[in-house]
């Protein structure tokens, strides 16, 4: 199907799965951040808990559009060119945003239960994680190899 017809007719639907694929992890962040020590939130923020949850989301999506004949046609050849037309398609957007979700969950989740390990908390590494992803990774890096140094 045509891009420009699918975003004619599906420009609500394009906007609303955009803005719950964006907010369907926000649970989870929000409960890492703000609550780190209840007891729910350790049980529940583990990788093989979190990480299957959201890739159901990304399941279905896939589903429905294969269902709906939404997914764009394959080009042949693996260039520049041909990734950023897929990319443009805007049924695969959602899955690439939604892999993105996911990967950010992840990772998020993994510094939560190392901080978790260490004895500290970590706020600003874990909402820096929600926005930029393994860009966090640094900061979070850099606290642990300084805890290390100070013997804590």
């Amino acid at each position: 199907m045509p891009i420009w017809l699918i975003e004619l007719f599906g420009d609500r639907d394009l906007d609303a799965a955009f803005l719950c694929i964006a907010l369907m992890t926000a649970p989870v962040w929000i409960a890492m951040i703000f609550f780190p020590n209840v007891r729910y939130v350790r049980q529940l923020a583990q990788p093989w808990v979190v990480v299957p949850l959201y890739s159901v989301v990304l399941v279905v999506l896939l589903w429905k559009s294969y269902e709906a004949g939404l997914l764009p046609q394959w080009t042949p050849g693996v260039n520049y060119d041909s990734a950023k037309s897929l990319a443009r398609h805007p049924v695969a957007f959602l899955v690439l945003f939604c892999n993105l979700q996911i990967m950010n969950v992840f990772v998020g989740v993994m510094m939560y239960q190392k901080a978790a390990r260490s004895g500290f908390r970590a706020p600003i590494e874990l909402t820096l994680c929600w926005f930029l992803g393994a860009l966090s990774l640094i900061p979070f890096g850099l606290r642990l190899i300084l805890r290390r140094q100070a013997g804590v």
